[in-house]
């Protein structure tokens, strides 16, 4: 069977001749406007947004500090300090305020141990406070706190009866840690401290609160602070008083000295008075 061809595929134009363009339908056109309306419709739009962003930006940043709230009791803070530090930074915004720079100027305060500070919108800042406690004295004019450290208050005029703590530079937090630990030895026996010393070379000395001195040397020390509450468990506690010295720096034993005014009183002869014992545990 023969091949038929279907239809002529073969320009009959002339050379030069223009072809006519379908016309566009009335329904393209509006789609058309349809999409350049919706995409100014969305610039302006995005514009207006940016707009309420920017105006949003600009109010938090200007929001200025309305109330200064103080979280915790304060016993030793002057509250006066506080709000003088405080309104040197009120001025700037809440979200601008240097809250870093704030906590150190507070804390410089000596009574104040540390501050956290922290931001509640739209208008106020809180500070919670944590207050120093004072354990100890420390040289003439300064105290110490649980752990050691050095703050030095304006008057300690109403810590005067706290325990006086001394040492070489750098040394107060080992003397308040080792003052801790002789405490917890003698409070269950009623024994207070009233004054530990370190001397350069390491040596501890301490005073009882009923004037008798206990030298306990720089090696052992807990173990002979043993010694010395096994001493005063066995009878000797009600006789303590009476004695002037306490030396723990024997290998197995301790050395008693009576108070001067005792031997004055129950010596003819002072020469001929011991004075002093050597008791063995």
């Amino acid at each position: 069977m023969a091949n038929r061809q279907v239809g002529n595929y073969r320009s009959s134009r002339a050379k030069g001749a223009s072809v006519p363009m379908p016309r566009q339908s009335r329904q393209g056109r509006f789609a058309l406007l349809g999409k350049l309306m919706v995409a100014v419709l969305g610039l302006g739009l995005t514009a207006v947004a940016m707009i309420g962003i920017r105006q949003a930006v600009m109010t938090v940043n200007s929001q200025k500090i309305e109330a200064v709230l103080i979280e915790g009791p304060l016993q030793r803070v002057d509250e006066n300090n506080i709000k003088a530090a405080v309104n040197r930074f009120v001025s700037t915004s809440l979200v601008a305020i240097d809250l870093d720079l704030l906590k150190q100027e507070l804390e410089a305060e000596p009574w104040i141990h540390e501050v956290s500070i922290r931001r509640e919108w739209p208008d106020t800042l809180i500070l919670a406070i944590e207050e120093e406690v004072a354990i100890a004295r420390w040289g003439d004019n300064q105290l110490l706190n649980p752990e050691g450290e050095i703050f030095e208050p304006a008057d300690i005029s109403e810590q005067m009866q706290l325990p006086l703590l001394s040492g070489p530079a750098q040394s107060e937090s080992a003397v308040m840690e080792q003052y801790q630990q002789f405490n917890q030895l003698l409070y269950p026996l009623g024994v207070r401290i009233r004054d530990l010393n370190r001397n350069s070379r390491g040596a501890l000395t301490l005073t009882l609160t009923n004037g008798v001195i206990v030298k306990l040397g720089r090696d052992d020390v807990i173990e002979r602070m043993r010694r010395l509450v096994v001493f005063l468990q066995s009878g000797f506690r009600d006789q303590v008083t009476a004695l002037q010295t306490i030396d723990l720096r024997y290998r197995n034993g301790l050395a008693i000295e009576p108070r001067k005014a005792d031997l004055n009183e129950t010596a003819a002869n002072p020469e001929e008075t011991d004075t002093g014992s050597l008791v063995a545990l």
